[in-house]
């Protein structure tokens, strides 16, 4: 189940981090593990781990996933 506020944090270069709810980019939770933002792949560094049953309850949290810019493979 993905909740309304939900959301995936991307830390920028510029140091800025960008914030997105799951549910704006057509995503359910929990988020996957790699993905790409703005032309280029992220990994999810981090993790709420509230379940589903345990935030349904809770009207004043929400649960996240940071994500970091992946280095480019070598060629």
């Amino acid at each position: 189940m993905t909740f309304d506020d939900d959301f995936m944090q991307f830390k920028m270069l510029s140091g800025k981090p960008k914030r997105l709810t799951l549910k704006s980019q057509n995503l359910e939770w929990p988020p996957p593990l790699v993905v790409n933002f703005m032309g280029f792949p992220f990994r999810r560094t981090t993790c709420s781990d509230l379940t589903d049953a345990q935030r349904e309850g809770m009207t004043h949290v929400c649960r996240g996933a940071e994500y970091e810019a992946m280095e480019p493979s070598p060629r």
